[in-house]
């Protein structure tokens, strides 16, 4: 698998995984590391859509249940599987609060509520009035909205954005709400919170895929004392 180049490093990964727990586990012999190193995978940075790429996706989606799902993806940085599961009631509109319950561990978190989303979503609850899971399913009350029914709503988009040129997913809204937040000046940590984090380094990759405002950032050559005399030839 490491040498054919037909598998990729994932699939190499999980097949050394294998074999590790089968020697060790199963037949109960050391494992020599050193003659199978672990196979490296190569770190992709997360894939971001521009504020204005957000707002022509939203616009693209005609179906108003189906941008209100977008909105709160976007709007609160919940997982397509959190999005899903979201209840009536975890919505807090007294304290401007999402209670995501359904996170990954079956970790609790809290996230804001946007004025603009909590407004979408009083227009949603007249019109479909949903009784337990926010977005209900096809098959009604007590049924919630697909995952793979979230990524079709995208998967339609894109046929109505070709102007924006690459392959968005729910997850995609994601990685743009923490990317947004940390070009608005959010500091990490609490990123890290509101995006359900257990390590920060999970968060730290944002920091390569934000824009930075490089009109703002003075040179330290700039910065150094009575240097002007020494900007000139003699």
């Amino acid at each position: 698998m490491l040498t054919d180049g037909n598998h990729k490093p994932g699939s190499v990964k999980m097949g050394y995984y294998a074999l590790k727990f089968l020697f060790t586990q199963v037949y109960h012999k050391d494992w020599a590391k050193e003659y199978l190193p672990t196979p490296k995978i190569a770190k992709t940075l997360p894939m971001v859509l521009s504020r204005e790429e957000v707002r022509d996706v939203l616009a693209g989606i005609h179906n108003f249940k189906h941008r209100t799902v977008i909105m709160f993806i976007y709007s609160t940085g919940a997982r397509v599987s959190e999005c899903v599961n979201i209840k009536v009631t975890d919505i807090d509109s007294k304290r401007k609060q999402v209670n995501i319950r359904e996170g990954k561990g079956l970790k609790q978190r809290y996230v804001p509520l946007s004025s603009l989303l909590l407004k979408a979503l009083r227009r949603y609850y007249q019109q479909y009035k949903p009784r337990h899971y926010l977005f209900e399913g096809a098959g009604g009350q007590g049924t919630h909205l697909g995952v793979t029914a979230v990524r079709e709503i995208l998967l339609k988009a894109r046929y109505r954005t070709p102007q924006i040129n690459k392959r968005y997913t729910p997850h995609t809204f994601r990685h743009s709400f923490a990317t947004h937040l940390l070009e608005q000046g959010t500091n990490l940590l609490v990123i890290q919170r509101l995006m359900g984090h257990s390590d920060l380094s999970n968060t730290l990759k944002y920091l390569h895929v934000q824009q930075l405002a490089i009109e703002q950032v003075t040179n330290p050559l700039d910065n150094l004392e009575n240097m002007e005399e020494l900007c000139k030839s003699k």
